[in-house]
């Protein structure tokens, strides 16, 4: 089988299609993006990663404050969560279903490593505002601009978590990043991360990704087919 051909059977004509319409039908170009399209949402991972890390950590450290370093069987932090509407995502549930599995030692570390990335995002909507947000916004995220209101303010945490969620799940999919503002997206993981912690951190996570001396994924983003 010629390998163009056999290319276009593995992938998918429906998969494939998108690339070889960014490409104007030129199979050759197509397959050049699709590799660099595997290439580029690699190395968004480690970005992804500790984007995530970073979020979570910064929201225990609240909770903790809060309800105590066994949050997550604390009552009081239970009867915060609302009640999911139309099937949608349940706080209470994914929080329920995930200690259930470390009840042994009330193992808070596990828990946190268990729950999905969207429990980490609901946690940042509004009704949140009077449990968490409105004293310990800045504990969470010290770099926020202190001259915007805590609404304000958390409210543009939740979108870029929301854009940063969004990016993941098309990449866990294997879906085509080639054509999104991938610069405004990296630019927005660092945003979040610089809203935690210093430059010299975000300096340090970027040598470890380094090719030559330039990050991996800077070297991407600047090299597209």
């Amino acid at each position: 089988m010629e390998l163009q051909s056999e290319i276009r059977e593995a992938l998918s004509d429906e998969r494939f299609g998108r690339y070889l319409t960014a490409c104007s039908n030129n199979v050759e170009k197509a397959c050049t993006l699709y590799l660099w399209n595997m290439q580029v949402s690699s190395a968004f991972f480690p970005w992804l990663s500790v984007a995530e890390v970073v979020l979570r950590n910064r929201i225990h450290l609240v909770l903790s404050k809060v309800h105590g370093p066994e949050w997550p069987w604390a009552n009081g932090f239970e009867r915060t969560l609302p009640q999911a509407k139309n099937h949608s995502f349940s706080l209470l549930e994914e929080l329920q279903n995930t200690r259930k599995k470390h009840e042994r030692g009330l193992q808070t570390g596990k828990v946190i490593a268990d729950l999905k990335f969207a429990f980490w995002q609901q946690m940042l909507k509004k009704n949140q505002e009077s449990p968490l947000w409105n004293r310990h916004l800045f504990t969470a995220f010290p770099n926020l601009d202190r001259t915007l209101s805590v609404r304000d303010n958390r409210e543009t945490v939740y979108q870029r978590v929301d854009k940063i969620r969004e990016l993941r799940n098309r990449i866990a999919h294997h879906e085509p990043i080639f054509n999104r503002d991938l610069k405004g997206h990296y630019q927005n993981i660092i945003k979040l991360i610089g809203i935690c912690h210093s430059q010299e951190f975000i300096d340090w996570f970027k040598q470890g990704q380094q090719v030559g001396r330039q990050p991996l994924l800077e070297f991407f983003l600047s090299n597209k087919p």
